[in-house]
């Protein structure tokens, strides 16, 4: 009975789930990522200027809520429009939030309304990463059947039809 004892602990539920959790913990902390720093900055830069900001004060208001390394393109970016002109530095600017610098710099330099174009290039960036969430969301059945199919499903059979495998073995007295 000692085979019995330790095939029933390795079946134990707990041990499936926390096997199951030390396969998925991995990846599922790799995926983790916070809000696009580039979606942020359109959204705060949006609602600066609708509060009545300029750019450049909108840009600096933006950035003490943006990640770390998006805060600090941003910042550079400003650096730079102190020493050439805020479209000149908008125009060389990269980065994550390349696309809001493009946008921006468009509008300065054409007079277009510039509360407008950063908001339609939110709504864009919004409905991007919405797509994006929904894509790996329809991925997921698919990732979830191996654990599934390798991990529960086996141990959910062997707890129905186990303890009626054990007791037709008892029955024949083969001797454990």
């Amino acid at each position: 009975m000692a085979g019995v004892g330790a095939a029933a602990a390795l079946l134990h539920p707990a041990a499936v789930a926390a096997a199951a959790a030390a396969l998925a913990l991995p990846s599922l902390r790799r995926r983790a990522r916070p809000a696009g720093g580039a979606l942020l900055l359109a959204d705060q830069t949006a609602l600066g200027l609708r509060a009545g900001l300029t750019l450049e004060d909108s840009l600096r208001e933006a950035a003490a809520d943006l990640p770390p390394a998006t805060a600090a393109e941003v910042l550079g970016v400003l650096r730079a429009a102190r020493r050439h002109g805020l479209g000149e530095a908008l125009r060389d600017a990269g980065g994550e939030a390349e696309r809001v610098y493009r946008i921006t710099e468009r509008a300065v330099r054409t007079g277009a309304p510039l509360g407008e174009a950063v908001e339609a290039l939110a709504a864009e960036l919004r409905h991007e990463e919405h797509a994006r969430q929904m894509a790996a969301a329809r991925r997921l059945p698919v990732r979830m059947l191996l654990p599934l199919a390798l991990l529960i499903l086996p141990g959910f059979v062997l707890a129905l039809v186990g303890p009626a495998v054990v007791s037709s073995l008892a029955r024949l007295e083969i001797g454990w």
